[in-house]
């Protein structure tokens, strides 16, 4: 199929995806528009946007060097902005083995979960061993989005009475209970619809995100969230990315990555005290957690969280040391905090 703008091509042992053409990702959602049949060995798992809904791209009519722009922030796959209307993310890393993508989306997708980018298809391709994993997945844009760091730091600077531009200029005040955190509960409860979509019982175990963090949730410009990356944690096993596990997983990775933005906020503006920023922390966690009491019933056995917090605070050291010395700061921080509780 001459127009199909991607190929899987063997290197060694492993399997790449090679996308094909100038202009792949938009090739893309061309093809998907036009609804051809997936060349053999290939298959489209439709997405909540209707067919007649996506845009054919006329590279003709539009001025090139603007149809497509890399999304440049830190990732482990490849995603492009195409004409400012969808997102195309290539997995670039070897394909084998089963995806965790894959099934959650397609659980999220069959349960209507609205709090993640609206998806417009998912292209896999059958392994040698018959798994299905994905090789592009495309979405809506969310326009004005702001990535997960970049909001939350914001959040916590605002709630500890930091302004960003003035911070310099001498110490903060200290928060004040006029001030409202209540991201939390909209993050609390989109967490915990998430897992309810993609729970096997009413109790677990879960088909979790796998790399839950702050990072992973976009914020548009009225302050609604989106979930993203369903890829699971690129550093575990491919048969620890795809597990089930209890739903304290996912929620324990989120109160270590507000902790953690309470870390690098302290070390970017030392004039807060440590205080203020536990004062934060406790807040968020607190509102988080109850939002997700209220919606997820029985999903959560409190009694994992601890263990799972002490886990993450473990593999970002190792991930610290081994890929991102820089980062070694915040669970050094994390686990002094610990030593003086």
């Amino acid at each position: 199929m001459d127009d199909f703008p991607l190929a899987v091509e063997r290197h060694g042992d492993r399997y790449m995806v090679h996308p094909v053409g100038e202009h792949p990702s938009s090739g893309l959602i061309t093809w998907l528009a036009q609804r051809q049949d997936a060349p053999p060995g290939f298959r489209v798992v439709r997405g909540t946007v209707p067919i007649a809904d996506l845009p054919r791209v006329d590279l003709s009519l539009v001025d090139l060097p603007h149809v497509e722009r890399p999304i440049t922030v830190d990732q482990t796959n490849r995603s492009v902005v195409v004409a400012e209307r969808a997102v195309v993310k290539w997995t670039t890393g070897p394909l084998r083995g089963q995806h965790p993508a894959s099934e959650r989306l397609r659980r999220l997708i069959a349960a209507g979960f609205d709090a993640m980018p609206p998806i417009w298809a998912m292209v896999e391709w059958q392994t040698p061993d018959g798994h299905w994993v994905p090789v592009a997945v495309t979405t809506s844009l969310i326009p004005h989005a702001t990535d997960g760091w970049t909001w939350c730091l914001a959040e916590a600077a605002a709630c500890t009475r930091v302004d960003a531009v003035a911070a310099s200029a001498g110490p903060a005040p200290g928060p004040g209970p006029e001030r409202s955190c209540s991201f939390a509960v909209d993050l609390g409860s989109l967490t915990a619809r998430m897992h309810l979509a993609l729970a096997d019982t009413p109790t677990g175990p879960v088909a979790t995100h796998g790399d839950f963090h702050i990072g992973q949730i976009l914020r548009d410009a009225s302050g609604r969230m989106y979930v993203i990356d369903f890829d699971g944690n690129p550093t575990v096993s491919a048969e620890d990315r795809i597990a089930h596990r209890p739903a304290a997983y996912d929620v324990a990775g989120m109160l270590m990555s507000l902790e953690n933005v309470g870390h690098v906020l302290r070390r970017h503006h030392p004039e807060i005290s440590e205080q203020a920023v536990i004062g934060w922390t406790e807040s968020v966690s607190t509102e988080f957690l109850a939002a997700y009491r209220s919606i997820a019933g029985d999903l959560l056995d409190e009694a994992l969280l601890e263990p799972f917090v002490i886990d993450q605070i473990q593999r970002e050291l190792a991930y610290a040391e081994a890929h991102l010395p820089g980062w070694r700061y915040v669970p050094e921080a994390a686990l002094r905090r610990r030593g003086r509780q």
